[in-house]
This record gives structure tokens, sequence and C-alpha cells, in this order.
């Protein structure tokens, strides 16, 4: 779905807030207009969707909802409840979702996307975490 206007998307991280958990109440955080977030490695580049990401850590739950750069809704199927779901060694476990169909699209509890996308989207988690420790 293409949009004329910015979307508004939730942003928060679990690890640090703990309303961000799922099920998730979007009436404790402010919704976050995506047009007025940047990124350092993608100038001129706007957030046109919005993301879930769900990881188990160790055994521990995290959840991540942001403004998306990169990526497609539903992975091309129509289907914004369409997550990609992937485990790593060492007890890992992500699920990622997308969406663009209305503001904050990425409080439901379950969306979806690729593979690709979910490494891209893991790069930029840590890229951005080593700009705020760095």
């Amino acid at each position: 779905m293409a949009r004329a206007a910015g979307i508004k998307c939730w942003v928060c991280r679990s690890d640090a807030d703990p309303r961000c958990v799922d099920p998730f109440d979007n009436t404790t955080i402010p919704i976050f207009d995506c047009d007025t977030m940047r990124l350092p490695q993608y100038p001129g580049l706007k957030a046109t969707m919005c993301r879930k990401i769900r990881q188990k850590v160790y055994g521990n739950w995290r959840f991540i909802r942001t403004c998306a750069f990169l990526g497609t809704p539903g992975e091309g199927t129509g289907n914004e409840n369409h997550c990609t779901m992937r485990t790593g060694t060492y007890n890992v476990y992500f699920e990622t979702c997308t969406c663009n169909s209305k503001d904050g699209c990425n409080s439901a509890v379950s969306l979806r996307m690729s593979c690709v996308t979910l490494l891209l989207t893991l790069l930029l988690i840590f890229k951005i975490k080593f700009l705020q420790s760095g």
C-alpha cells in the first residue's frame, strides 16, 4: 500500500521499557512520526513502514518496535500477518514483521517478513547500538 504522508509507528524496546512487550498496550507509549527519523547509514531514505521484532535470546523474550526503512510488508504476499521466523545458534529465535497498512500497525501480536529483511534489520539494530555506544 503506497502512502502519500509518512507513517507513524510505535518505537520501543522491551529491554529498555517493559511496556513494549506483547500483549502491547498502545495507550501507554506515544506513537512516533517516522518522517522525523533519520539514519546516517541511509541518507535521504525515509521510513515507509513499521516493524516489530520478537527475539528469544537465552530463554528471554525481547520485543523491538520501530520505523522500517527497508523491506516489503508481508513479503509480497499481500498479507501483513506473514512474518519471517528464524532460529539461530545458541538458543536464539527471531520473528520479524513489517507493515504499512495503517499508522501503528506494529502493535499487533503477529505481522511478517523475509530472511533477507531480517538480516538487514539485525545489521541496522547493531549499527544503531554501536553508534549510540560510541
